[in-house]
């Protein structure tokens, strides 16, 4: 004898089932198409990275022979990023600026003195660096200067971490997280992530070994992970 209900009930069963794997498949196949893009986009950012490097180092070489233009063009080209970063450790303007035209003064006079590198912006970073915790020992009433810098971070859609649009109440929570990292775990986020130096560069810039970088790094991001997750933020996402 046939069953209506149950032949219902059996349909409505198929139905639903049916459905359920088209929404799995289309989400695995969503996923899927994120992950190429994500490869990409990943492989376009290093080559691009790494065209842009090569086009520093040929104009690094010209300068070294006396080049004005290459010159020009290194000034150019990196005085904005070595601002950025300064900034971050000094907040006096005119002191980050008077760094940088005696480095840029010094690299000139001296160039004859100098040697190819295969990182501009880490020969530059470097020399920023220490010429700023050199600079601030002549006024600086303590001894450890290293001790009295405070790096600052902050997210803002101006720099390469964000690149789609962001609430600012999304990127204030996100100032926040940062704030509970320590100064060279900011130090070390920012020029990892921000200008895209490698572990090893970073090592040298700051004065650390390899291994500190290595471990401040991933004690960083699973700091951020952590408050992350705890967040309020995490769930409304």
């Amino acid at each position: 004898m046939f069953n209506r209900s149950s032949y219902q009930n059996r349909w409505r069963t198929g139905f639903f089932t049916a459905k359920k794997i088209n929404v799995i498949i289309t989400f695995v196949l969503f996923l899927l198409l994120c992950i190429l893009v994500v490869i990409s986009l990943t492989k376009y950012i290093v080559e691009s990275k790494s065209y842009f490097n090569q086009e520093a180092v040929i104009l690094w070489k010209q300068f070294l022979q006396g080049n004005e233009d290459s010159f020009a063009q290194l000034m150019r080209i990196f005085s904005p990023q070595m601002f950025r970063y300064g900034i971050r450790i000094n907040d006096n303007q005119e002191f980050i600026e008077d760094c940088l035209q005696n480095i840029f003064c010094e690299l000139w006079n001296r160039r004859s003195f100098l040697k190819p590198t295969e990182s501009v912006k880490f020969y530059l970073f470097k020399a920023l660096r220490n010429r700023i915790f050199r600079d601030q020992m002549k006024w600086s009433r303590h001894d450890d200067i290293d001790a009295d810098y405070n790096f600052e971070v902050s997210f803002d859609v101006q720099t390469d971490i964000i690149k789609q649009e962001v609430s600012e109440e999304l990127r204030s929570k996100l100032d926040n997280l940062m704030l509970k990292l320590s100064k060279r775990q900011k130090e070390i986020i920012y020029l990892r992530f921000y200008e895209g130096l490698s572990q090893e560069k970073i090592a040298e810039i700051m004065g650390l070994n390899v291994q500190s970088v290595y471990n401040l790094l991933h004690e960083s991001i699973l700091r951020l992970r952590t408050y992350w997750i705890k967040s309020p933020l995490y769930y409304c996402l």
